[in-house]
């Protein structure tokens, strides 16, 4: 495989594919800067755009120094799941179109990224969690994937090690404890299924264990269907860095109110939309998620067209690590929020001001009933957490 990956630094040009069909292409240019355009035959069929910033249109997007397009560098992996994959194909981080052809085959949504003339095949999964007890996740974290799904970040909820996984009749990923955030599969299962009582599509997960006890989250991939030709279905899914056309790096660079109403009003139900956006952003202070940033808030495809927003995700409690902070500003603040400042939200998405504290409530109501004290948590951290928690729903509550 490491020789496979290493030969992909010298592939001048790749094939873009969305929903299997052959759309564009990729292309190394001699400055070194990288090229994406769509096929003519694609343009005068008329079919449907790669992505929200990339419209049809016979003119090539340009970008330097190795850098992709946006939509297409928020597909690799990241952290250190992109370190492990760099060291194999013996690249530099800068060399992104190498990444993203080791992983292109199956990334987040319905887009494939292959060498020129492949046509694009599903790489085989990591392991099969179908009999868990069989399997060493420790050995999983460290292991080459050819699947580009996103996973370590900075903060807490990000720092967790994504792998995907397969069983009958199902895609996975597989989220594993760090070594620096203790119990995080716990925590983001705790808060997964607190947040099913706001009442809006979350992502399905469940605690597995492995031969040595060690627990791992798996969760559904909310962006395959099983076809009724037996094939996967691929939906369309965008993030908010990659609607917004910003590289992943910014994904802590925006406002809160941009990437909620970037994402609202590419929605079938932007109202709707807005008000799934407010739960979460509110749940996310009421529990002490600090990592709610623009790549974990997407879009997802519907089965009959259009967009929705998709289930949640990445919703562990970061403030039991030290994070007291949001990741992005609600009406320019990341701490100390009152009241006020999630009424200035709330207008700023356009929600009236009885469906705002109909949602307050709901959110409300959902974060307190998740009990910090079943998880393994103690001491300080625990209580610190707890004490900053109860004064959140208090203010809110007034």
């Amino acid at each position: 495989m490491s020789l496979d990956l290493q030969g992909l630094k010298r592939i001048r040009r790749a094939d873009v594919y969305k929903n299997g069909t052959l759309a564009g292409e990729l292309s190394r240019l001699d400055t070194g800067g990288i090229r994406f355009t769509y096929l003519a035959r694609y343009l005068a069929e008329k079919q449907v755009p790669v992505a929200f910033s990339l419209p049809l249109m016979p003119e090539a997007v340009e970008t330097p120094h190795g850098a992709l397009p946006a939509f297409f560098a928020g597909l690799l992996p990241e952290g250190h799941r992109l370190t492990v994959l760099k060291n194999a194909a013996k690249t530099s981080f800068d060399d992104e179109l190498t990444l993203l052809l080791a992983v292109g085959a199956d990334v987040p949504g319905d887009v494939q990224v292959v060498p020129a003339g492949q046509p694009p095949s599903e790489p085989e999964v990591l392991a099969d969690a179908s009999t868990p007890a069989e399997l060493d996740f420790a050995s999983l974290a460290n292991s080459v994937d050819r699947h580009g799904l996103p996973g370590v970040q900075d903060k807490a909820s990000a720092s967790m090690l994504t792998t995907p996984l397969a069983t009958r009749g199902q895609r996975y990923l597989l989220k594993l404890d760090p070594a620096e955030n203790p119990h995080l599969v716990d925590n983001e299962a705790a808060h997964l299924a607190g947040a099913k009582n706001l009442k809006i599509p979350v992502a399905s997960g469940r605690i597995i264990h492995d031969r040595n006890h060690l627990p791992g989250l798996l969760i559904d991939r909310f962006d395959r269907r099983p076809g009724a030709d037996g094939r996967w279905r691929r939906l369309p899914l965008e993030d908010g860095t990659q609607v917004m056309g910003l590289p992943p790096a910014a994904k802590y660079g925006v406002a809160s109110e941009e990437v909620a109403m970037a994402l609202a009003r590419l929605c079938i139900a932007p109202v709707v939309a807005s008000r799934n956006l407010y739960l979460q952003f509110l749940f996310a202070w009421l529990t002490g998620n600090g990592d709610l940033h623009a790549k974990n808030l997407s879009v997802l495809g519907t089965e009959g067209g259009g967009f929705q927003m998709s289930p949640m995700y990445d919703v562990p409690c970061t403030l039991l690590y030290g994070d007291d902070t949001m990741a992005l500003p609600i009406a320019g603040k990341t701490k100390n929020l009152k009241a006020r400042h999630w009424a200035e939200f709330a207008a700023s998405l356009g929600l009236p001001q009885r469906a705002a504290a109909s949602a307050s409530h709901l959110a409300l109501k959902a974060a307190s009933a998740i009990d910090l004290a079943a998880l393994p948590f103690d001491g300080s951290p625990l209580r610190g957490a707890e004490r900053e928690l109860r004064f959140r729903r208090h203010e809110l509550e007034q």
